[in-house]
Parts: structure tokens; C-alpha cells; sequence
């Protein structure tokens, strides 16, 4: 990715779609198996973010428990991997503005018609 400015912008960029990939597909795949727009997106919400609540509906189903596993197992390990990259993006740009990298990397960028002279010593 050319626009993506550092890995740690490309972490969360890929979690993000990794976690919204994931998700339209067990709502389309419970949409397939009769539910309703609503109550796939429901489901799909409680099991992603572990809260576990109940089924919306009866998981009766070869399919539909196969799409619960299935998201269950990506879709809770996807919320891993944005939480890490999410908190990675964070905390090193917190570190950054502390040790004030970001402020010396500017005024760097920012200097213009510079000329740096070196003293030999003898």
C-alpha cells in the first residue's frame, strides 16, 4: 500500500478491514439461513465482541453453527489483532511526542538553504 505511512498505520488499516470482512460475511451468512438483517447484525455484534449474551435465535443448524464457530474463532482473533494494532498506534505515537522525535523530525524537514560546516581538530 503506497498511501499507508508506516506499518503501524497498515496494522490497523488491515485489522479494521479484517474485522468488518469478516463480520458482513457471517451477516450475509446468517441472512442466507432466514434471519433477519437486524438480528444476523445482532448476533454477529454479541459474538465478535465476546459479550456472549444469548443467540438471537435458535443456532440449530449444521450451517448456522458452523458460521458461529467460524466467526467465533476469526472474528474474536481479529478483535485481538485490531486491540494490539490499535494500541500499538497509540502508544508509539504517545512515546514520540515524549521523547519529542516528531518535534526535532519537522524542524529537520523544515530547514532550507542549510549549510553544515565541521571543525577538524588537529
Amino acid at each position: 500500500m503506497r498511501w499507508v505511512p508506516n506499518s503501524r498505520v497498515a496494522n490497523l488499516f488491515y485489522a479494521v478491514y479484517l474485522v468488518v470482512f469478516i463480520s458482513g460475511l457471517a451477516v450475509f451468512g446468517y441472512m442466507l439461513n432466514g434471519w433477519s438483517f437486524g438480528d444476523a447484525l445482532y448476533m454477529v455484534v454479541l459474538t465478535v465482541f465476546t459479550v456472549g449474551f444469548s443467540e438471537v435465535r435458535p443456532v440449530d443448524t449444521v450451517t448456522l453453527r458452523t458460521i458461529t464457530v467460524i466467526l467465533i474463532v476469526i472474528g474474536c482473533t481479529g478483535m485481538i489483532y485490531l486491540t494490539g494494532a490499535l494500541i500499538q498506534f497509540i502508544t508509539y505515537n504517545q512515546l514520540q511526542e515524549i521523547l519529542g522525535t516528531t518535534r526535532m523530525n519537522k524542524q529537520i524537514e523544515d530547514l532550507d538553504r542549510h549549510v553544515i560546516t565541521a571543525a577538524m581538530a588537529a
